[in-house]
């Protein structure tokens, strides 16, 4: 419950910042010249994209470094750690050489030798100490393009711990973590300018209506297909569910706006999908105008449906529905497919409501599809508030990829959108109608 508490002041804090508070503070640090080992070439590159799509985002405080010898390196990470204090977001970027060796990650300045791996704490910088430069902020963001080899590790002694690829995951409470790279893997330093990675965070920062909880989804969307699946970005998260936006939404409520609050609580308990999520919503919007989608969220996933189905009665007694929207109609037709392997198979999709809803309903059911081919989905949908749906693939790890995301707003008719997420083209036709 304590938790849900922070959830909710989180949002009050995001609602209505105050002055001091709203601002944005990033520090980009990109090390090519490494003295003692392979020189990187993009990420003098990178840091000069990233920096200026960081100040497009709305960042308004953008410390660039470069090629910086331990003592450099210190010293950016402490007067960092001044900025972020009392900021809104604080993010650190870092491209260069990084390594995982006893058990923790390490970022290497330039003038690095590390004839074993017992010079570590002497010469490296552990990512704990980046995670501290952050930790004053309210929104913590630490972002490694440097999931690269270990050039080091071949003159170790054997048992080091070390790993010869990649950097390991990391579990940090309060803050977003994107790795370049899935842990054990390596991040290509880039054919072109830029890295891949950070080409499709230079890109993905300032979109608008793009939360910070789903910006690493995207660059991980971008980075496969520009890889051709070679390479996978990681993500290790654990921040509030209430969206955060870099860039505000077009036509977003003004601050301060009880309906933004109630706005910003709802997607966080759909995002978190548990029963105090939802409680917690209901707590505060007890007559709200998704209080309905909220108790039945709560019964439906309570262990004991009898327990659950009192809260729920309560709270549509109070907030009587008006309307009721029905979908049906919809056809999903392949233009293109998502390519799995590269092999030509045929996409695996089902379709995900924000209500919690899936169709097929199985946790593992999907309709197979092949270019050129439909999907006519055999079954109506009713809802007693405006929805949205996402059209979903199986990946080829056991996951699944959004296509795209359909509004159902609140107008009647029959409408035809096109989603093309995950590098595939799909046209979803269907009909709404209001009762």
């Amino acid at each position: 419950m304590m938790r849900h508490w922070l959830i909710l002041i989180t949002a009050l804090f995001l609602v209505a910042p105050t002055a001091a508070e709203a601002r944005k503070v990033a520090l980009i640090i990109g090390n090519s010249d490494y003295a003692n080992t392979s020189r990187l070439v993009n990420p003098a590159n990178d840091i000069k994209l990233v920096a200026a799509s960081a100040r497009s985002a709305g960042f308004d405080d953008v410390t660039i470094a470069a090629n910086l010898s331990v003592n450099d390196f210190q010293k950016a990470m402490r007067d960092f750690r001044v900025k972020a204090e009392g900021a809104e977001i604080a993010m650190v970027y870092y491209a260069g050489h990084g390594i995982e060796a006893q058990g923790k990650n390490w970022l290497i300045p330039t003038d690095a030798g590390l004839k074993s791996d017992l010079d570590l704490p002497y010469e490296a910088v552990n990512l704990d100490r980046v995670m501290e430069s952050v930790s004053g902020a309210q929104i913590r963001m630490v972002i490694l393009d440097s999931c690269r080899n270990n050039p080091f590790g071949r003159s170790w002694k054997s048992g080091t711990r070390a790993v010869q690829t990649g950097l390991a995951g990391v579990e940090a409470d309060d803050v977003l973590v994107i790795f370049a790279a899935a842990p054990g893997q390596t991040a290509a330093d880039g054919t072109g300018v830029n890295s891949p990675f950070a080409a499709s965070l230079a890109r993905r920062l300032p979109q608008p209506d793009l939360p910070v909880q789903l910006l690493g989804g995207a660059i991980r969307d971008d980075v496969l297909a520009a890889t051709e699946g070679r390479q996978r970005p990681f993500v290790s998260a654990s921040i509030t569910g209430t969206p955060v936006y870099l860039v505000p939404r077009p036509g977003a409520p003004p601050a301060g706006n009880r309906s933004a609050l109630e706005e910003l609580m709802w997607k966080g308990a759909v995002a978190e999908n548990s029963v105090s999520a939802f409680k917690s919503y209901l707590a505060e919007f007890p007559k709200g105008k998704y209080a309905v989608l909220a108790g039945q969220s709560v019964a439906r996933l309570g262990k004991d449906p009898k327990a659950a189905a009192p809260a729920a009665a309560a709270v549509m007694a109070s907030a009587p529905v008006t309307k009721k929207y029905t979908l049906s109609n919809i056809r999903v037709e392949a233009v293109k497919l998502t390519g799995r392997l590269g092999l030509g198979l045929p996409d695996q999709l089902f379709l995900r409501f924000n209500t919690g809803e899936r169709f097929p309903e199985g946790s593992r059911e999907i309709f197979s599809i092949k270019r050129g081919e439909s999907w006519v989905v055999d079954r109506n949908f009713a809802f007693e508030q405006p929805v949205s749906f996402q059209l979903r693939e199986f990946d080829d790890i056991g996951g699944s990829d959004n296509i795209g995301t359909i509004e159902l707003g609140s107008t009647p008719g029959t409408f035809t959108k096109t989603l093309n997420g995950d590098a595939s083209d799909y046209r979803v036709t269907y009909t709404l109608t209001l009762g």
